[in-house]
């Protein structure tokens, strides 16, 4: 199983380290970007998959550990929802005056990303400090 890993590592290290190169090479190629970009989500989706799936075979048997599985995923999921009803998804000026400005539905999703990408970050701080404090209170 090891192997079969590492081989599916290189695979991708390779797929990545090509689709770089192109990337760089090809500056004149609008396509370009796209191509990195796909294989950006390609690459996130398989992330996600592979966390979940590893996650569940080594909590297989452990109910403590399925328990404790299921509410970070539900923590995951009730950031982004709180995220996306806090997104406006409005244009602002500089979107307004692009030759083609994105969907509301895009800048909707670009939002919700962005003020995920806060809560979870003073998330960390909070956490940071926290552990800091009780560590300081644990040892004196």
């Amino acid at each position: 199983m090891k192997k079969l890993l590492n081989i599916f590592f290189y695979v991708i290290m390779a797929l990545s380290a090509v689709i770089a190169i192109y990337f760089f090479w090809d500056q004149y190629n609008e396509g370009r970007v796209g191509v990195l970009l796909y294989w950006t989500y390609i690459l996130f989706a398989l992330a996600i998959v592979l966390a979940l799936v590893f996650g569940l075979f080594n909590a297989s048997g452990n109910k403590q550990s399925i328990k404790k599985m299921a509410i970070s995923i539900g923590f995951i999921v009730a950031v982004f929802g709180v995220s996306y009803l806090l997104a406006s998804g409005g244009h602002t000026a500089v979107t307004a005056a692009l030759p083609d400005p994105p969907s509301e539905f895009t800048l909707k999703l670009t939002d919700t990303g962005l003020i995920a990408a806060y809560i979870l970050f003073a998330g960390a701080l909070l956490a940071i400090l926290f552990g800091a404090v009780l560590s300081t209170i644990r040892n004196r």
